[in-house]
């Protein structure tokens, strides 16, 4: 392979990349903004422009001269640590060489295991940050990366002992490929599929393999006006394909993670309204719950379960909308397994819905931030009409509460429902706070149950925040924190040292988020207070009682 490289030598290492006064002369791609506090700061600028430079021209060097070992592996080290300390502090158009100097590097043909596993965790941390580079940026062809894929996975010298992989290898190099298929050409998908198409035969084994690189190469994330050569060219097939399976092949959970991303980066360019009754009928049954008397599952069923990370995904993306279908069958899914997360309720099917508790909200919030709040970038924006409403949110937050107050006092853990109750609260305080300091305040008054006080506890310490935040829908959250901070003073006990613990870092919690200080004498200073904020004001004066009888225990 041929390595083509510039090295730059009209400036010398010291002085290059920094204009006379100073300041830098190119635009860094991202820095790392806490650099800026520390005490040396007015230093680093120049430290890691000729750390930089210095990088340039020895792994320039070191390419022209094919010296790959130690030359080529020092310096890409040098680069990763530089990454390390001082981020992406250089200009687009390094940004651009050095992934695409990786990139032929990596894909050498017979390059050592070892050295592959080096040059692709530099290459992963050099396109970690897709905002950074448009596709217009950067195009990498995805040949050479299959080709090597295959030399890895299906390498025909590793069984016989002639090559020895690493484990590690296998997770690198797939997310190598999740890494740069943003950037791989418009073209590439008919070529992927002209490829693997010939592979798909149901009644064959070879099908599992074809599936499986559909799902890690076929790119996802394109302008609309590209998705006639992506996505449009497979998915109508492959989601026939789907539809008319009724016995989970082993392959299926590969097609169903790729429907996943498509959803998640696609969002209102897709309709799925047609199949959504099936993708949540497939869902429920995919959680492998026992009906009936028998309580037998097949152990097909058991293995061949989806990932719950993409159907979290999946149906994070089908949400919203005209009429918004997909949460009708939503509320109807949790509707019908709610009784399973009853503590009373026990079995292996149980870490699998809690991760669907605890996962959905938080899939959620992602994608309210990514619609409101995330700063704008070259990836297409979801359009307007799909976008997640008040009336959504709080429809979602309805469909979920039941499942998560049962949850609280699972066997296993409170953690996963306090997880979920957090996330729902940053979406709708109004609606999950209120139950869930009901039962705080029943707990607290009770001395014989000290799991539901634990319980209770963990999870107000996940919704501290939405609680008190002066700018959410429950304004009358801020006061409840003294009541509960003098309610939860009889856990300080001795004798139980997990409610001990419990309450201490509740405690901790409520303290950090609000200042200990007394302002009862605010309203008679000042008139521009509400009847709320003068209520709270007069509450503070209560804080010294708390401080006196929280030493005291």
């Amino acid at each position: 392979a041929t390595v083509r490289c510039e090295v730059r030598v009209d400036t010398a290492p010291d002085t290059a990349g920094l204009s006379e006064t100073g300041p830098l002369c190119f635009i860094p791609q991202k820095k790392i903004v806490y650099n800026g506090l520390l005490p040396y700061s007015d230093r680093l600028d120049r430290e890691a422009t000729e750390l930089l430079a210095e990088i340039k021209a020895n792994l320039c060097r070191a390419v022209l001269l094919r010296e790959l070992w130690p030359g080529v592996a020092f310096w890409s080290r040098k680069l990763f640590s530089f990454l390390k300390l001082y981020g992406r502090r250089f200009s687009k158009d390094d940004h651009i060489l050095f992934i695409k100097l990786l990139y032929e590097l990596v894909t050498l043909p017979n390059l050592e295991p070892h050295m592959i596993q080096s040059y692709a965790r530099l290459l992963i941390q050099l396109l970690k940050k897709k905002e950074l580079l448009s596709r217009d940026d950067l195009q990498l062809p995805w040949r050479p990366l299959y080709d090597l894929y295959e030399r890895v996975f299906y390498s025909k010298t590793e069984h016989l002992g002639l090559i020895w992989f690493p484990n590690s290898v296998d997770h690198i190099l797939k997310a190598l490929i999740k890494s740069c298929r943003l950037y791989f050409p418009a073209s590439s998908t008919k070529e992927m599929l002209d490829e693997w198409r010939p592979l798909l035969c149901v009644f064959d084994v070879v099908m599992q393999k074809a599936i499986s690189n559909m799902e890690l190469f076929l790119p996802t994330i394109m302008p609309p006006e590209e998705h006639s050569q992506g996505f449009q060219l497979w998915f109508d097939e492959l989601m026939n394909l789907w539809m008319s399976l009724q016995n989970q092949p082993s392959w299926e959970g590969h097609l169903v993670n790729l429907f996943a991303r498509l959803a998640n980066d696609n969002i209102g360019y897709v309709d799925w309204t047609p199949y959504i009754p099936t993708i949540f009928t497939r869902i429920l049954r995919s959680l492998n719950l026992p009906v009936g008397v028998s309580q037998m599952v097949s152990p097909r069923y058991l293995t061949n379960s989806y990932d719950i990370g993409y159907i979290v995904l999946w149906v994070t993306a089908l949400l919203g909308g005209p009429g918004n279908p997909a949460q009708k069958e939503l509320t109807c899914l949790f509707n019908s397994i709610a009784s399973f997360y009853h503590p009373s309720n026990h079995g292996r099917w149980q870490s699998r819905l809690m991760r669907l508790l605890q996962r959905l909200p938080a899939s959620v919030v992602r994608r309210v931030h990514r619609e409101r709040h995330a700063s704008p970038c070259w990836i297409t924006l979801v359009p307007e009409h799909q976008q997640l409403t008040d009336a959504d949110l709080q429809e979602f937050t309805r469909s979920l509460t039941g499942a998560a107050l049962l949850a609280m006092f699972s066997k296993t853990d409170s953690t996963d429902a306090a997880y979920a109750l957090q996330n729902l609260a940053l979406l709708t305080p109004e609606l999950v706070i209120p139950p869930v300091l009901e039962k705080t305040y029943a707990a607290m008054e009770t001395l014989t149950e000290p799991h539901t006080l634990t319980a209770t506890l963990s999870c107000m310490i996940g919704m501290a925040r939405s609680l008190v935040s002066p700018n959410n829908r429950y304004p009358e959250g801020c006061a409840h924190v003294l009541p509960l901070l003098m309610g939860s003073l009889p856990g300080v006990d001795p004798n139980d040292f997990s409610k001990c613990m419990i309450t201490f870092q509740f405690i901790t919690t409520f303290t950090t988020l609000v200042p200990l200080v007394d302002c009862s004498s605010a309203p008679s200073q000042r008139n521009d207070l509400t009847e709320i904020e003068k209520d709270l004001c007069f509450a503070s004066a209560e804080f010294e009682d708390f401080v006196l009888q929280f030493l005291d225990r």
